[in-house]
């Protein structure tokens, strides 16, 4: 019966994307997706093979946005292709994302933000760290402290993205992802636990 009704599901949502790519919708494909890849990589992968790839690809993400702006022109593509590889948070009630013409290159231009993107990368990214820092800890208040420093930081790079600028997530996030697993495990432990 399970299997049916994921099979069900499944096509449901790949009908709504294709005949109603609302903002919503894609939400919640960004979301189931984004829950899978963070629970394969987390439960796969060590902390610090993790932490080296949060550095690795947060300095990705400053020449991809900064110095080649090729993520720009990509994240363009994904939203007027309208696939589930961004989350869409809309500034107010009644957004129509399907209705939208032109990217989030032409939205900065005419200085109309009516929604944050945000994509897959910048939660799925940090997230790892949250699975892997429980999966090699058995913590809960260390993986609860990656998750308030991802938060945190989220809330420091949506005020940097209100004043209308394009921002690379990552540094960001990551930054805030491994300052909250250190500090708490300095704390509880004295040390780095799961790394030594």
């Amino acid at each position: 019966h399970l299997s049916m009704i994921s099979l069900l599901l499944s096509i449901l949502i790949a009908l709504s994307l294709v005949f109603y790519p609302e903002w919503y919708i894609l939400d919640i494909c960004a979301t189931l997706l984004s829950i899978g890849a963070i629970t394969i990589f987390g439960i796969s992968l060590s902390i610090p093979l993790v932490m080296v790839l949060l550095v690795a690809l947060a300095i990705y993400d400053v020449v991809s946005v900064y110095k080649t702006k090729h993520m720009i022109d990509l994240a363009d593509t994904i939203v007027d292709l309208k696939l589930p590889a961004l989350f869409i948070i809309p500034y107010r009630f009644g957004y129509r994302f399907r209705r939208k013409a032109g990217g989030i290159k032409k939205q900065v231009k005419r200085k109309e933000r009516e929604a944050l993107f945000v994509g897959v990368g910048d939660v799925v990214i940090p997230g790892i760290l949250v699975v892997s820092s429980y999966a090699r800890t058995s913590s809960l208040i260390i993986a609860g402290s990656v998750s308030i420093g991802i938060m945190l930081s989220f809330i420091a790079l949506s005020l940097l993205v209100s004043k209308g600028r394009p921002q690379a997530g990552l540094p960001f996030l990551n930054a805030g992802a491994i300052l909250g697993y250190l500090i708490s495990s300095l704390i509880l432990y004295g040390y780095p636990l799961g790394i030594t």
